[in-house]
């Protein structure tokens, strides 16, 4: 089904860790009933190299952005596949804790973003050199 231009319906998800394939299946349920357009989710807990399959046919689209050597933070945006999106440019965070994501919808450039900052000892200066970094998408 292509998308035809109706509102996006955005969700942004702290998971607490998708590890266990009951959650990950629960969460593509859920963000399928709500009909969610596009997910941000927060402290995925998977490692670099081995994150499992988060995908479904409504969800076949999913970017992530993971811890290299512990199973903490962790960040993805998963994507419906009504939007046909075609990915353009992605920036990551060694210790996953951010993805920007840029690309087109039906014609339409956006840059999507997955954020993950920890409340302990959390720093101005880190979420500002996020964001800084996010600018060289656009």
């Amino acid at each position: 089904m292509a998308y035809l231009g109706a509102p996006l319906a955005v969700m942004a998800l702290n998971c607490r860790g998708l590890n266990v394939p009951e959650r990950r299946t629960h969460l593509l349920r859920e963000l399928r009933k709500k009909r969610i357009s596009i997910a941000m989710l927060q402290e995925t807990h998977f490692l670099e190299g081995s994150a499992p399959k988060l995908r479904n046919r409504q969800y076949p689209n999913t970017f992530f952005s993971n811890h290299p050597t512990t199973r903490k933070a962790g960040v993805a945006i998963t994507l419906a596949a009504e939007l046909d999106f075609k990915e353009l440019d992605k920036v990551t965070d060694k210790l996953g804790r951010y993805l920007f994501l840029k690309g087109t919808i039906a014609d339409r450039m956006y840059t999507l973003a997955s954020i993950y900052v920890p409340n302990k000892n959390q720093k101005l200066t880190e979420t500002r050199r996020m964001t800084a970094r996010s600018k060289t998408l656009y």
